[in-house]
């Protein structure tokens, strides 16, 4: 007799706009989806998509769109028994297909007032009879990054987990107020940790950072897992296919350029690298490589950014602003690039570090929170305070060509350290622990 399978119930909340290749698709989307992509290979599991009844059209749409998760099931939304939900899940659905260039009273209008219901009612969601006896059916849940809602967490048998990403939150609270940075989505996630409950972090520094924040974790139940870059993140050789990138994104025939990808915000430190950049084209006397800045950006900072750019004179011209770059087209512009550089104040884990180095590309980036554990000794750590150490950085990169190929073949073999399977194999296995299965 075979052995019983394990069922689990997956929070596709997140994979709602994962087919939507504009700005707004961050990294995180990526995690989502590799991580739900590895477990289904598991034979094991039984898995089912789980999400609130805004995502219902959504993950139908996705599961439409990506046929490897035909062996997922759906788990009937909140409130299926209700009508006028489904029917405004649908409409918010279909604003949201409209044409984002388009300034479009309808889509607003329908945006915001489902928008608005949405929010109005998420609580009353856990009150659902028949949800609430489907989910007593289930052995595992598992949210790769929404915190775990209320019907889930009444159900002691079921056995729960939750990827933390980060603690920017917390870390850098002062330097996000002005910024008006919302932590109310993160503070209802830190309210459901508990030392019942099991967590994944992406890095060791994750893991340090909310067993200081979040005191009711058991840090027994934590487990480090470092994430994988996807597979079309690789060395591209072919020099058309480098020059094709740099025509389609306007980098200037003849140029050189230094590449950093990343969400335009303030804990990207991009001012300092920016300004650090022009000290060192014009303490040398350099004038054939330009900044190539990639990314979306969020709105309050990028009027300060191009505020300081401005203020560049002569060397604004030297910055490029390229905003967001279409999957297909990343791995040309990371292995094209003279060299990567993202001094990033904190961050979880630092995905564009590790797509940099499975594209072969020299790696300038911090010396704090996760990125040594992602760069290891395969590129320059800086402090991303001291001007002096980036300078030099440049100009290592830039006129020691030895050790600049060095740092690229180091960076290909430390990327091989990481894979998707690598992550969720260790998922898989306390899972399989916890479920006593």
């Amino acid at each position: 007799m075979p052995d019983k399978k394990i069922k689990v119930l997956y929070d596709a909340t997140f994979l709602l706009f994962f087919s939507d290749k504009r700005a707004k698709r961050s990294g995180i989307y990526f995690v989502v989806y590799n991580i739900l992509k590895e477990l289904c290979k598991n034979s094991k599991f039984e898995i089912t998509l789980y999400g609130n009844y805004r995502s219902i059209p959504y993950i139908k749409n996705f599961m439409l769109q990506y046929k490897i998760f035909a062996c997922c099931k759906t788990l009937k939304a909140k409130e299926t028994e209700r009508m006028f939900p489904i029917i405004m899940s649908y409409i918010n659905f279909l604003c949201r297909k409209i044409d984002d260039t388009k300034d479009n009273l309808l889509k607003k209008a329908g945006r915001f007032f489902t928008y608005k219901y949405f929010y109005l009612h998420e609580r009353i969601n856990a009150n659902n009879p028949k949800l609430k006896k489907t989910i007593k059916n289930f052995d595992v849940y598992f949210s790769p990054y929404e915190a775990i809602p209320k019907e889930i967490l009444v159900n002691n048998h079921i056995k729960k987990f939750l990827f933390l990403h980060d603690a920017v939150p917390f870390v850098l609270d002062n330097f996000y107020k002005d910024m008006n940075y919302s932590k109310h989505w993160f503070l209802n996630l830190v309210k459901t940790i508990n030392k019942n409950d099991y967590y994944f972090t992406n890095s060791e520094c994750t893991k340090n950072d909310f067993i200081k924040y979040a005191p009711e974790i058991d840090k027994n139940k934590v487990f480090v897992t470092y994430l994988g870059a996807n597979e079309n993140f690789f060395r591209v050789s072919s020099n058309e296919k480098i020059k094709y990138v740099k025509q389609k994104y306007k980098i200037p025939v003849g140029k050189k350029y230094i590449f950093s990808l990343c969400t335009l915000e303030p804990r990207k430190n991009l001012i300092f690298a920016l300004k650090n950049f022009v000290e060192f084209t014009r303490k040398n006397g350099i004038n054939d490589i330009i900044f190539v800045l990639g990314g979306g950006h969020w709105d309050k900072f990028l009027k300060l950014l191009e505020k300081e750019i401005g203020n560049l004179g002569i060397y604004k011209d030297k910055i490029l602003k390229i905003g967001y770059v279409a999957d297909e087209d990343l791995a040309a512009l990371y292995s094209g690039a003279e060299m990567f550089v993202y001094p990033s104040i904190y961050e979880g884990f630092g995905m564009p570090v590790l797509e940099a180095m499975q594209c072969g590309a020299p790696v300038i980036t911090s010396n704090v929170s996760s990125l040594p554990e992602v760069i290891g000794d395969a590129g320059i750590r800086i402090d991303p305070y001291k001007n002096d150490e980036l300078i030099a950085a440049y100009e290592k990169m830039y006129f020691d060509r030895s050790f600049r190929e060095h740092c690229i073949q180091k960076s290909l073999e430390r990327a091989k350290e990481f894979s998707w399977e690598k992550c969720v194999s260790i998922i898989t296995e306390e899972i399989k622990k916890a479920a006593g299965k």
